[in-house]
């Protein structure tokens, strides 16, 4: 699929949708009837979370397409371009729109929040090919769609304590993400993409410690030059990098959720020295990471 094709970033269609999202860096978005017999690629400057509430429609990405049905949750990580197309008629949506920098994602607890991060990264930066839209299965579909409803209806009343309101729906809600499964695309057992899985898991489950590209090539069985160059076809990012990320999280997780020293969490995040540390978060987050926990107080 050719890039010139693709339009540009779109916002929130309701401009009442938009100034919130501005504002609170959360907003939501109800679709009764939506229905198109055409694509129309475009991305949007922040996380969107759509939920499929009646019907079912074909998403389609820059990579691959997936067919949505009732119950069915997606996300789509910042930037990232899809379209939708509704051969099968209108489609009842409820979109949730999220600026993680505006809106602080709440904490959960530990085994939650590590997966909130891998779902929804907290900053462009940490995104890559394997979490830039994540489909998910919802193992109660019924209680999530009541959240989205109150979440909606908070949005749009000026009830007494209505900010509160959709703080503590939201979080029930992002707990109820977290607890949904990914949806697994099938794939042969021959090629490379289950050896490169095996790495990524690897990384995912070892990125505090000093990993070794040798270690890498004996878990895949591929040879340095091989690993590299299929890892990149994979994630759309080199081993490096995906370390990197999966670092930064952690630390960005360890910022948010408590009080340990910045050295402390350098160390623990597998950073080799606090400087290389506080070089590659200010590369991502534009802050140091004292900055980053003072902001995220103040907030």
């Amino acid at each position: 699929m050719q890039s010139d094709s693709l339009q540009g970033i779109k916002g929130p269609n309701l401009r009442t949708i938009e100034e919130r999202l501005k504002k609170t860096g959360l907003a939501l978005e109800y679709f009764k009837a939506f229905e198109q017999d055409h694509h129309d690629y475009h991305g949007h400057s922040c996380i969107e979370i759509l939920f499929v509430l009646r019907g079912n429609f074909r998403h389609v990405t820059a990579d691959s397409s997936f067919d949505e049905s009732a119950g069915g949750l997606t996300i789509v990580n910042d930037g990232q371009y899809h379209s939708l197309r509704t051969p099968d008629g209108p489609v009842e949506l409820m979109n949730i729109y999220l600026k993680p920098a505006l809106y602080p994602l709440p904490v959960l607890p530990e085994s939650l929040g590590n997966r909130l991060y891998d779902i929804i990264p907290l900053h462009p930066e940490l995104g890559n090919r394997l979490n830039s839209i994540r489909h998910l299965n919802v193992r109660d579909t019924k209680k999530i769609q009541s959240l989205l409803i109150m979440l909606y209806e908070e949005q749009n009343e000026n009830y007494t304590g209505r900010e509160a309101a959709i703080q503590s729906l939201f979080r029930l809600f992002l707990i109820e993400l977290c607890r949904a499964a990914p949806v697994r695309e099938s794939f042969p057992i021959e090629g490379y993409r289950p050896r490169i899985e095996r790495v990524c898991t690897y990384l995912e489950q070892n990125y505090a410690c000093s990993v070794r590209l040798d270690d890498m090539c004996k878990i895949s069985g591929l040879n340095p030059a091989n690993l590299c160059r299929r890892f990149k076809e994979h994630t759309g990012i080199s081993t490096g990098n995906f370390l990197k990320q999966r670092r930064l999280a952690a630390a960005v997780q360890k910022l948010r959720t408590s009080n340990d020293k910045i050295l402390t969490i350098s160390h623990d995040c597998g950073f080799s020295d606090i400087s290389r540390f506080n070089r590659f978060f200010r590369e991502a987050f534009g802050c140091t990471p004292s900055a980053y926990r003072n902001n995220l107080k103040n907030t």
